[in-house]
C-alpha cells in the first residue's frame, strides 16, 4: 500500500492469506504501511530486522503459536505495540496476553473488521504519543523546539501525558506549583509540542516588573504617552502574536491590571498606552503561580471572570520531595551543564551524596538543586563530589530536617554532647541518613566514604592518611586505586 505521511506501520501474522487479503483492506483508510508473515519465526526475524510499528498476531499459527511467542515480540521491541487476533476468546488466552503485555486481544467473529480497525488506530496514537513525550525527555535544551524535562517519575509521566494533550490544543493553561518546580520549562514545552512552535514564546515574570511599568511593558505605548516615554514601545502581547506568551507569577498582578488583561485574553484586542488603535493579536495565554488563585478569588484580591478565562484547564506540578526517583537523573544532567560551563573535569557522585541529595527535603525544589550542584562543581577540586562540596545552606536544611523529623524513626535523634566519640558521631549520621536496613551503605562504600573524606582533609597527605585510618600505606594505596578488598598479611603490617 501507498504510504502519504504514514502515522506507522502495521505488521500482519496470519498464515490464512484470506485475513491477510481482508485486514490490509481494512487498514486502507488509516493510510498505513502493511507487510505480512505467515509465522511466529518470520515476526521475529521482522523486529529483529527493524520493524517499528504495530504487530496485529494470529494466535493460531502453525509452530510457534502467537502466545507462545508474543511476550518475546514485546520485550524485543518494547514500543510495538501487539494486537493478538483469535477464533477462541478463552478466558486463560486473554489472560495470558494480557499479562505478557499484550495490547489488545480481538476475536475473529462477525465485528473483526470494525475491532481491528479500532483497536490499530488506537494502537498507533498510543505509539504516536509515547514517542511525542519521550521527545520531551529525551532532546537537549538550548535550541527552538527542544525544551527537554527530565524525569523518571511517575508523577511527572502524568504531566508530560498532559503537555502532549495540551500542545496542540488552544486553551489557555494555568501552571500551578512551589517555586522552583520548573513552570516556565513546562510552559515552553506545551507550546513546542503544538502548532505555534515556530511562533514567538515571550515570557514575562509578573512579579519582576512594578505594577506601574506592568502594563506598557504588556501593551505597549505610543510616544509621550508619559513621561520618559520618547518613542513607540511594542508590548509583549504585540510581539509574542502568533505564538505564546507566558504570564509568570499572575497572583502579583493588581486589580487594575487585571481588568485590563481580562480583555486582551478574552477578545484579543487591546490599546496600547496613550494609544487610540485597536491592535488585534492571536496569541495563547499560559500563565504560572505559587500562589492559591481559588483563595484569592474568594477574598476579592484576583478577579474571578479572569481566574477562570486563564484556567481552562489547570496543570499542577509536584513538588521535588513528592518524586524522588527525579533526583539522580536532574543531579546528572544539572552536573554536566555546570562542568561544561565551568571548564572542569565531570566529578563521580559517591554513593553517599546521593542518598543524601535523594532524601533532602528540597524546600526550593529544581532550582535549589541545581545551584547545589552547580556550588559543588565550582568548590569541588577532586574525582569525587563530596558531602565537604555542597553548600551550607544544604547542610543547614539537613539540620533542620533532622530535628523535624519523627523520634520514633530512630533513637539517634537527639543532640550529641560534644564529648561524643567518633563512633557515635557515625551512629549518629548513619541513623539519619540511612533509616532502614535496605539503604545500608556497603562496607566498601563506608570504607571508600571514609578514606575520601580523610585524604581531602589532610590534603592529600597519604602518610597521615593512613595512620588516621589505622591502616598500612600499602593497604591505602590499593584502595585509592580501586583495588577489592581482601584480607591479607600486608593489611596489618607496619606503617
Amino acid at each position: 500500500m501507498a504510504n502519504k505521511q504514514s502515522p506507522g506501520s502495521v505488521l500482519v501474522v496470519d498464515d490464512d492469506p484470506a485475513y491477510v487479503f481482508m485486514i490490509e483492506g481494512v487498514l486502507e483508510t488509516l493510510d498505513c504501511q502493511v507487510e505480512a508473515v505467515g509465522s511466529a519465526e518470520e515476526a521475529i526475524a521482522r523486529v529483529d530486522a527493524g520493524h517499528h510499528g504495530v504487530i496485529l498476531l494470529d494466535v493460531g499459527l502453525p509452530g510457534l503459536s502467537g502466545l507462545e511467542v508474543v511476550e518475546d515480540l514485546i520485550q524485543r521491541r518494547p514500543g510495538n505495540p501487539v494486537i493478538l487476533m483469535t477464533g477462541d476468546m478463552a478466558l486463560e488466552n486473554v489472560v495470558t496476553a494480557t499479562l505478557a503485555g499484550a495490547f489488545d486481544f480481538i476475536s475473529k467473529d462477525s465485528q473483526f473488521n470494525n475491532r481491528v480497525l479500532i483497536s490499530t488506530r488506537n494502537a498507533l496514537d498510543s505509539m504516536q504519543k509515547e514517542e511525542r513525550i519521550a521527545r520531551l525527555t529525551s532532546t537537549p535544551t538550548g535550541e527552538r523546539g527542544s525544551t527537554r524535562i527530565i524525569s523518571n517519575s511517575a508523577l511527572m509521566g502524568e504531566v508530560l501525558a498532559d503537555i502532549d494533550k495540551l500542545g496542540g490544543s488552544k486553551v489557555s493553561v494555568l501552571i500551578q506549583g512551589a517555586s522552583g518546580t520548573g513552570k516556565e520549562v513546562v510552559a515552553h514545552a506545551i507550546h513546542e509540542a503544538g502548532p505555534r512552535q515556530t511562533g514567538p514564546f515571550i515570557a514575562v515574570n509578573c512579579a519582576g516588573i512594578p505594577d506601574a511599568l506592568l502594563e506598557s511593558e504588556l501593551l505597549g505605548h505610543e510616544r509621550g504617552a508619559f513621561t520618559g516615554a520618547v518613542a513607540r514601545k511594542i508590548g509583549r502581547f504585540e510581539a509574542a502574536h502568533g505564538g505564546t506568551i507566558f504570564l509568570d507569577e499572575i497572583g502579583e498582578m493588581s486589580l487594575p491590571l487585571q481588568a485590563k488583561l481580562l480583555r486582551v485574553v478574552q477578545d484579543g484586542r487591546f490599546e496600547r498606552l496613550g494609544g487610540t488603535q485597536t491592535i488585534e493579536v492571536d496569541v495563547r495565554v499560559l500563565s504560572a503561580t505559587n500562589r492559591n488563585l481559588t483563595e484569592m478569588v474568594a477574598d476579592g484580591t484576583f478577579r474571578e471572570d479572569l481566574y477562570y478565562r486563564l484556567a481552562v484547564f489547570t496543570l499542577n506540578l509536584p513538588p521535588l520531595s513528592k518524586r524522588p526517583d527525579d533526583v539522580d537523573p536532574l543531579v546528572r544532567h544539572f552536573l554536566r551543564q555546570a562542568v561544561e560551563e565551568e571548564g572542569k573535569v565531570e566529578p563521580r557522585i559517591s554513593s553517599e551524596v546521593m542518598r543524601l541529595l535523594k532524601t533532602h527535603p528540597w524546600p526550593g525544589n529544581v532550582r535549589q538543586l541545581q545551584n547545589v550542584v552547580k556550588h559543588a562543581v565550582v568548590v569541588g577540586d577532586g574525582e569525587w563530589m563530596t558531602i565537604g562540596d555542597l553548600p551550607a545552606s544544604f547542610t543547614r536544611g539537613l539540620s533542620v530536617a533532622l530535628d523535624q523529623r519523627p523520634r520514633s524513626l530512630t533513637n539517634l535523634m537527639s543532640p550529641l554532647p560534644d564529648s561524643a566519640t567518633p563512633a557515635a558521631r557515625l551512629d549518629h549520621a548513619l541513623g539519619y541518613a540511612f533509616p532502614d536496613a535496605q539503604s545500608l551503605p556497603s562496607m566498601e562504600d563506608l570504607e571508600a566514604a571514609a578514606i575520601r573524606l580523610v585524604v581531602k582533609r589532610l590534603e592529600g597527605n597519604r602518610k597521615r592518611t593512613a595512620e588516621v585510618l589505622g591502616m598500612s600505606r600499602a593497604t591505602l594505596y590499593r584502595r585509592l586505586e580501586g583495588a577489592p578488598r581482601s584480607r591479607r598479611k600486608s593489611d596489618t603490617g607496619a606503617h
